[in-house]
């Protein structure tokens, strides 16, 4: 993903490599790739990022609020591997940081909202839109095997 940023030295590149990042999560990944591109133009890297004003109260919400902690981490390990200039808001991401950690710990404290199932989720999208997922290409043929088959084997069994 970092290759697309033009600009970084190679030990940049290794640093931003290294940065911890979660790669199954879009927000961060965009995040990472926007600090980079910021510190490949010489730009000082900002967060530009908001703060949550209250927990949550939802699976979706915590996850929100865990992307955002990681996020300022990933900030505050950045700025430990590259010179301040870059990463001047660390005093920011230090108190946003810990704000959201709070927000984390009453989010847990106060959960009563039943966890969301993934098939309830799916289910859930399916019926709003109306969409249905459809079926596996090889699935329909076997199934149109078996359909096809099936009368021969009753017209089988009739003749003996």
């Amino acid at each position: 993903m970092l290759e697309k940023v033009q600009g970084l030295s190679l030990e940049d590149r290794f640093n931003f490599c290294f940065a911890p990042c979660n790669t199954r999560d879009p927000n961060a990944m965009y995040h990472l790739l926007r600090f980079a591109s910021s510190y490949a133009q010489k730009l000082p890297v900002n967060i530009a990022m908001g703060m949550p004003k209250c927990s949550a109260h939802s699976d979706s919400e915590l996850l929100d609020l865990e992307t955002r902690h990681q996020v300022l981490s990933m900030y505050l390990w950045l700025s430990n591997h590259f010179e301040e200039e870059w990463f001047p808001y660390i005093k920011k991401a230090e108190k946003m940081a810990t704000n959201i950690a709070q927000l984390l710990g009453e989010s847990l404290l106060k959960a009563c909202w039943k966890p969301e199932s993934r098939k309830a989720c799916k289910s859930k999208l399916q019926e709003e839109d109306g969409y249905q997922r459809p079926s596996s290409l090889v699935k329909l043929q076997e199934k149109k095997r078996h359909e096809k088959s099936l009368p021969k084997r009753r017209l089988e069994k009739v003749a003996t």
